[in-house]
């Protein structure tokens, strides 16, 4: 019988060292009276909840409390915190309730220097960012003269300029602090979800070499007029990145991919991206993919999106050297409006271009993207532009309605409805173009063909832009091997098709219905005609 009891004492023993060995309590959490599985509250870690007072190192604990038990969450009750960095850590949810806001401390050594943020994470798995709180990035701006010349619109700059438009612009202010809100690097299954983010200095959130991120039902704003440089959502070299059911007002672009290298990296990848049920506007461009692409980008779909009261509606802009795939664009309603000059962008529905950002710079590719089910109210000449070294490849547009309206800003852009140019396997499949009563003198052409090689025209429906122009509605220029077929010529068209450049070769015109343009077809030179074959 004694031992027995010895044997009952020594393993209790046993048991109850296994338990502390196991069990970690930091001390402030103990007197705090935590429990393991509760929630930990920033204010019983000393955050009052009064904006005066800095909060970092009270939100510090307690995430480093729920760190030493193995992960939880930590709670935000309503208040004013003044903030830096919070850096998240693995299995830790930061719960911001409403009626919570975050206020971005303005004191330079309140941040990690590497970070730059108010939320940052690095090389954490299972991190969530929760609640109907608000982060508020208090940007401050400053309108002054143009500091140097943006060359990438350049040409645009110029145009303002001889239009008499006030050369002056919004910058940031030096004298503030600069930063992102969220920075989130080389972290696994991420989620962020419910919670309102303004007024960030720079990008709102920022996703760097992440696998599987969760983004749904936030809010993000920055003002529309100021907000340069304060992106909504950046996802650079991730994959397995899901945004949905969400609403963005973005000075700068509102969803952007990019392909980075990071300081001692290689740029990875930007693969298999969902965007979905967002109503999104922005002063650059809603839906965008570049121009940082140092890696490939691919696998991407913005789908089921309104996008309303922006610069440009969706683009693609390639200039380092990587491959853009596998891309489509579907079921989005668009409505542009010109913005201050300093903007990329002038109120179209897309652009995409492949360029090199330096002549020493690698030449990429932008193949295999669909446009499909669009209707677009614009004020701009949407634009798919190749490299004269390489054309884009196998670009299909279908079932897109375009409406022009008239530009609403003294610097003139707007030419055309839709533009393409140095194209291989070009599929415009029902496309209609209407033009607004009230016209523009510089509009032309509905749609404009150039250097393009096998292409579809198919079921088509427009004329040019102005009923007494000379200009055709669409408008053929050194094309070859293509087909316009079950098109048709509306009211007011007079000229339907203008075929021109010495390399236009082998066009078929097929089943059109043209009774209501004045002429048919007409050719730069006679020799022309010879290619067009006609039924």
């Amino acid at each position: 019988m004694s031992n027995r009891r010895s044997m009952i004492s020594r393993s209790s023993a046993l048991m109850g060292a296994c338990l502390l060995a196991t069990v970690v309590t930091p001390a402030k959490a103990q007197s705090a009276g935590i429990n393991n599985d509760d929630p930990v509250d920033v204010k019983k870690f000393g955050a009052t909840g009064k904006r005066e007072q800095n909060a970092t190192k009270p939100f510090m604990d307690a995430i480093e409390s729920c760190v030493a038990r193995g992960g939880g969450t930590v709670n935000v009750s309503p208040g004013e915190y003044t903030v830096g960095t919070i850096q998240l850590k693995d299995n830790i949810t930061l719960n911001i309730e409403v009626g919570a806001t975050l206020f971005l401390s303005q004191l330079k050594e309140d941040y990690r220097q590497s970070s730059r943020a108010m939320i940052f994470a690095q090389n954490a798995k299972n991190i969530a960012v929760t609640g109907k709180g608000t982060l508020n990035g208090l940007a401050q701006y400053e309108y002054t003269e143009m500091r140097g010349v943006d060359v990438d619109i350049s040409k645009e700059i110029e145009m303002a300029r001889a239009a008499g438009m006030d050369m002056r612009r919004y910058y940031r202010k030096a004298t503030a602090l600069n930063a992102y809100m969220f920075v989130i690097n080389d972290c696994t299954n991420f989620l962020l979800s419910d919670v309102s983010i303004i007024n960030s200095p720079l990008w709102t959130v920022k996703l760097s070499d992440c696998d599987r991120v969760f983004v749904r039902g936030i809010y993000i704003y920055s003002d529309l007029e100021k907000g340069v440089n304060a992106d909504g959502i950046d996802i650079c070299s991730s994959r397995n990145v899901t945004i949905s059911d969400s609403m963005m007002v973005t000075g700068d672009d509102s969803i952007v991919l990019k392909t980075i290298a990071r300081k001692g990296k290689k740029a990875n990848p930007c693969e298999n991206i969902t965007v979905t049920n967002c109503i999104l506007s922005s002063s650059s461009t809603a839906l965008m993919i570049g121009t940082e692409t140092e890696a490939d980008i691919s696998n991407v779909l913005f789908n089921n999106c309104v996008i309303r009261n922006s610069n440009k509606g969706f683009g693609i802009n390639v200039q380092d050297g990587a491959t853009v795939s596998n891309v489509i664009f579907s079921n989005l309603t668009i409505e542009t409006n010109r913005r201050h000059w300093n903007w990329w962008g002038s109120a179209e529905m897309c652009k995409f271009i492949l360029l090199k950002r330096t002549s020493s710079a690698g030449l990429g590719v932008i193949r295999d993207i669909i446009v499909d089910n669009i209707i677009a109210r614009v004020r701009g000449t949407g634009t798919v532009t190749g490299h004269i070294e390489q054309p884009l490849e196998n670009i299909t547009f279908s079932n897109v309605q375009i409406f022009m309206n008239p530009e609403d800003s003294k610097d003139k852009r707007a030419s055309h409805a839709l533009h393409i140019e140095r194209v291989k396997d070009l599929k415009m499949l029902n496309l209609s173009v209407s033009w607004a009563e009230e016209t523009e003198r510089k509009w032309q052409n509905a749609l404009v063909v150039k250097n393009v090689s096998d292409f579809v025209i198919d079921s088509f429906a427009g004329r040019q832009g102005l009923k007494d122009s000379k200009e055709p509605a669409i408008l053929l220029d050194n094309v070859r091997d293509g087909i316009i077929r079950d098109s048709r010529a509306t009211e007011g068209t007079n000229i339907f098709i203008h075929v021109q450049g010495d390399k236009s070769d082998d066009i078929v015109l097929r089943n059109n219905n043209t009774k209501k343009a004045k002429e048919v077809v007409t050719f730069e030179k006679e020799n022309l005609r010879k290619v067009v074959e006609s039924n």
